[in-house]
């Protein structure tokens, strides 16, 4: 398999996300936590993109706060992570 000469610089010139908010900077936290988790297992990375649609509906950055905090709490952050927003879509 031949890799083009271009290769990285086309990697390099991926658009880099210019965090202009707390809550941005809040939900980049999210990010990195979930994916230093994911190094070395057969999950890919998560992007900034899907956390925050799935946090999309958090509207008050205490709430943001106090999530992050259980899921810091928790024996594996991801878990807590999603185990606590599956929770919150089943129907009661």
């Amino acid at each position: 398999m031949d890799i083009p000469k271009d290769y990285l610089s086309k990697l390099n010139g991926a658009k880099k996300l210019r965090i202009t908010g707390e809550r941005q900077e809040l939900i980049q936290r999210f990010v990195d936590v979930i994916n230093r988790e994911r190094v070395g297992t057969a999950f890919k990375p998560v992007s900034w993109k899907q956390i925050n649609g799935l946090l999309g509906h958090v509207k008050r950055l205490s709430d943001l706060y106090w999530f992050f905090k259980e899921c810091e709490q928790g024996e594996s952050f991801s878990k807590k992570f999603f185990g606590i927003l599956k929770n919150a879509r089943k129907p009661k």
